[in-house]
């Protein structure tokens, strides 16, 4: 293989292969370095519980949220090279401890009027609420598939349209888009379940007491729109998927190659060097590690000192807090205990994503977890990961899907052997107030944030690499003089979850990585 490309990308996640497959598609020679032995990073999952061989794990994420409206899977043709999803309707749904619940259906109107059993101002409420989210989705959504510093004419015609069609909400959507998501659920709601499905919701892109984060509610108009986008066989099969599409296209995927040394020479990124020693130099390299690791790989003492201290002083889960996620194998069936019975209707409730957490609770995870406790009582959400999809547990048997939206990073008393279990203990008390069959669990996968920052080499184990807030947003994100068209360092481009639009499963800070890669070859003839 040849040791000269266009461009090296640093990691085979869904973003380092967006980018991959745009270059590729464009006639680059492009190769992907991943140091893990199989592409995915925060898409992947795999058969990891010893005692339950046949029990797929899924280590992050789940679901394919935003990039249904990217034209990802479209550009890179992923149905054609094996993605088939599954769309539960209710896809999530909030479990009072009375045994009540509110879904989250695609249709709005439906989910409204859920609400309404339990209060009925609430019922009324969502619908003009969702009216504004659908607002702020119309606005945003061109603005998160744009480039930072240098929209396109087509998304920046959207947005523009956008606010001009709405500008009659422009005071509530400037409240919205600076509040906190609690203050925003406990103006709109009454309800303690309507307000706990919303902060629930919310939790999962930070503390729900910070201002400006209430712009995450923006998911539910994904929801209702787009749906969730469960990829039959777990994201793994996305992960393949986009392997064999960016394959068949050209590029190149080194799996178990780590990455020593981003290589800078005269002030620019030249390639990079391998710990094995191999040596492939490029006229660009795209990073979609976090930026701080990034930041550690580059040459000693050949860039900025200031560049440096900035991208190291970046926010990653400032609050001392990044999420536990955990899988739960089991023998029989997962089933609601009450909830389901208690319906109304026809909905399943066994296949929609089940959020545990009164509003204090919720509130008490992100407070406990600065104060650097573990909670008694947890925020959680349950996926049911085979009652959706059944081939990813044996017949009869199950696989949940657990998820803490916030967990110190550096337990008080240290993260030892018996203190996850205690806490896994814990968890599973609380969810087996709602849910049957934990009692016949074989095993288990669990991962701290610190364990999921040496398997992913994600600093302080943040899914989002940088938190999200109105000053690590655009062109600021990851920091000011990092997010614009021009790099900060020239020839090496940030790809990952710490550029522009941040964290999530959409490939947009890929293919915003591999436009300005274009352009930069370009311009130098390349």
């Amino acid at each position: 293989m040849s040791d000269e490309f266009d461009v090296v990308i640093v990691g085979a996640g869904h973003n380092g292969m967006a980018a991959a497959g745009y270059l590729s598609r464009a006639g680059k020679r492009v190769v992907v370095v991943e140091r893990l032995g199989k592409v995915g990073g925060m898409t992947s999952s795999g058969y990891l519980i010893p005692e339950a061989p046949e029990h797929l794990v899924t280590p992050c994420a789940v679901e394919l949220l935003f990039v249904r409206g990217t034209g990802l899977i479209e550009d890179l043709e992923l149905p054609k090279y094996g993605l088939r999803t599954i769309d539960p309707d209710p896809s999530y749904a909030y479990l009072h401890p009375d045994g009540s619940s509110i879904a989250i259906f695609r249709d709005a109107k439906r989910t409204a009027e859920d609400m309404a059993r339990l209060n009925r101002d609430d019922g009324k409420a969502y619908l003009k609420f969702v009216e504004l989210l659908d607002a702020l989705m119309d606005i945003g959504f061109p603005m998160m598939k744009a480039e930072p510093g240098r929209p396109d004419r087509t998304n920046l015609g959207k947005m523009i349209g956008a606010l001009v069609r709405n500008r009659k909400l422009r005071e509530e959507l400037t409240i919205l888009a600076n509040g906190t998501s609690d203050q925003i659920a406990c103006e709109w709601f009454q309800h303690p379940a309507s307000i706990a499905l919303l902060t629930g919701i919310a939790a999962g892109a930070g503390p729900i007491d910070e201002d400006g984060n209430s712009a995450a509610y923006m998911i539910l108009s994904v929801l209702h729109r787009l749906g969730t986008g469960k990829p039959v066989g777990s994201l793994q099969s996305f992960a393949d998927a986009m392997k064999t599409s960016i394959e068949a296209s050209g590029a190149t995927i080194l799996l178990n190659a780590p990455v020593a040394e981003i290589i800078i020479d005269d002030g620019a990124a030249r390639g990079i060097r391998l710990e094995d020693g191999r040596v492939f130099r490029s006229h660009a390299v795209i990073a979609t590690c976090d930026p701080q690791t990034m930041i550690k790989l580059t040459t000693p003492g050949q860039v900025e000192r200031r560049l440096v201290k900035r991208i190291e002083h970046a926010p990653v889960s400032r609050w001392g807090g990044a999420p536990l996620l955990a899988n739960i194998a089991m023998s029989g069936p997962l089933t609601l205990k009450k909830h389901q019975d208690l319906r109304h209707d026809d909905a399943d409730l066994n296949k929609a994503v089940g959020l545990i957490g009164t509003p204090e609770e919720v509130r008490e995870a992100f407070a406990s977890t600065r104060r650097g406790d573990i909670p008694n009582r947890h925020a959680v959400s349950v996926t049911p990961m085979s009652n959706i999809d059944p081939s990813q547990a044996p017949p009869g048997g199950s696989v949940a899907y657990v998820y803490l939206p916030s967990m110190v990073v550096d337990a008080r008393e240290g993260w030892s052997p018996a203190l996850k279990e205690k806490t896994m203990a814990s968890i599973i008390d609380h969810m087996s107030e709602f849910y049957d069959g934990f009692q016949t669990e074989v095993g288990r996968w669990v991962e701290t944030p610190r364990e999921r920052e040496i398997r992913l080499n994600a600093t302080n184990g943040c899914v989002t690499h940088i938190d999200f807030g109105s000053m690590r947003s655009g062109t600021k994100r990851p920091a000011v003089g990092f997010g614009g068209p021009k790099p900060a360092i020239p020839g090496l481009f940030i790809g990952g979850a710490g550029a522009h639009p941040g964290g999530g499963i959409s490939g947009i800070p890929g293919k915003v990585a591999a436009t300005r890669t274009l352009r930069l070859l370009k311009k130098t003839n390349r």
